[in-house]
């Protein structure tokens, strides 16, 4: 899976006033992953086990795989060089979310409504549109 960059950037008019704020998700996740993470300016809470709450910073740090895996908390994150959890499945859409924007290397977001599936926009300054190929 990659982003590939759509040559645009900027929001839809309902959006400019409010920007787009880089997300927050709940995944299990190796230690390399949180220390990738937290250097890359993301708040990491510890929940329970393996399992955090992640609010992501400015960028996005490269070699993020994101799996399925069973369990209540079915999306797993480790680095490409780490070992495959057991039974994990990797699914583009939830690798889109921890891919980092080709442009400037901020997360990305889902962003379909009023284009093709697959869309996303960063959530740096100029939120640059990409899209997602498998």
């Amino acid at each position: 899976m990659k982003l590939v960059s759509q040559d645009r950037a900027g929001l839809l008019p309902h959006q400019r006033a409010h920007g787009i704020a880089a997300p927050t998700y709940q995944v299990r996740a190796t230690p390399a992953v949180i220390e990738a993470l937290g250097q890359a300016g993301a708040t990491v809470t510890p929940d329970e086990g393996d399992v955090y709450t992640v609010a992501l910073g400015q960028t996005m740090p490269e070699g993020i795989v994101s799996s399925h895996v069973d369990g209540p908390h079915c999306d797993a994150l480790r680095l490409a060089w780490e070992p495959k959890y057991p039974r994990e499945f990797v699914d583009i859409w939830k690798q889109a979310n921890w891919t980092p924007c080709p442009e400037c290397g901020s997360p990305v977001v889902w962003y379909e409504a009023g284009y093709v599936p697959g869309y996303r926009v960063c959530t740096g300054k100029l939120s640059h549109h990409s899209l997602v190929r498998g």
